[in-house]
């Protein structure tokens, strides 16, 4: 029963997962799952979760890591915690500290570090491409990310971020509020929505 249990939250978190995919990358096609490598990245770390549930294939959680390393450049272990609605956008050079938690649909693009012990970051958060997060940088041992923020292109983070705003700079702080609707989710849904009429 646990065991059933745990696949089926599994297999909810790649549903998101793939959910986030189509929503990028369209609906409609085959092509799309083979040729983009943010669905491989996402895929062989999500298996990585599964397999790692168990001590016996544990070895081979560890294996596919260095597997999405070698074919993506994603190195992100099957302990870091992400929650459902994962997307990795060009998924080049991204390195995941292992005690990093993710929460629910956060997009995270190429050449991000989330390094240092005990990152926590919120549900609907977007950490754009270069981007730093790390928490021993000041001698902190955690660091906390709020839920719906956006952190801009090459921000260096290292300190607590508030819910609901977008941070730049470096070292990055808050240059505006954000409204919880301008979440990156919604802002694609509304574009797609906006090039369906267009196109009709």
């Amino acid at each position: 029963m646990k065991s059933n249990q745990e696949f089926g939250s599994w297999w909810g978190a790649f549903k998101e997962d793939t959910r986030m995919f189509r929503l990028v990358h369209g609906s409609s096609g085959w092509f799309k799952y083979f040729y983009y490598p943010d669905f491989r990245a996402v895929l062989i770390f999500r298996l990585s979760q599964l397999v790692f549930r168990w001590r016996v294939t544990r070895p081979i959680a560890y294996f596919l890591t260095m597997l999405n390393d070698l074919i993506t450049g994603v190195w992100i272990g099957p302990r870091v915690e992400v929650g459902p609605g994962l997307f990795l956008g060009h998924p080049r050079g991204l390195v995941v500290n292992p005690c990093t938690k993710i929460g629910s649909y956060c997009s995270i693009m190429q050449r991000v570090t989330i390094g240092g012990p005990n990152v926590t970051v919120g549900d609907y958060v977007e950490i754009n491409a270069g981007a730093q997060i790390v928490s021993n940088a000041r001698g902190k041992k955690k660091l906390t990310i709020g839920d719906y923020v956006i952190i801009g292109a090459g921000a260096v983070v290292v300190k607590d971020v508030p819910a609901g705003c977008v941070v730049m700079g470096v070292p990055a702080r808050v240059v505006k509020p954000l409204d919880y609707a301008d979440n990156w989710v919604a802002f694609r849904m509304r574009r797609n929505l906006e090039e369906t009429n267009h196109a009709e």
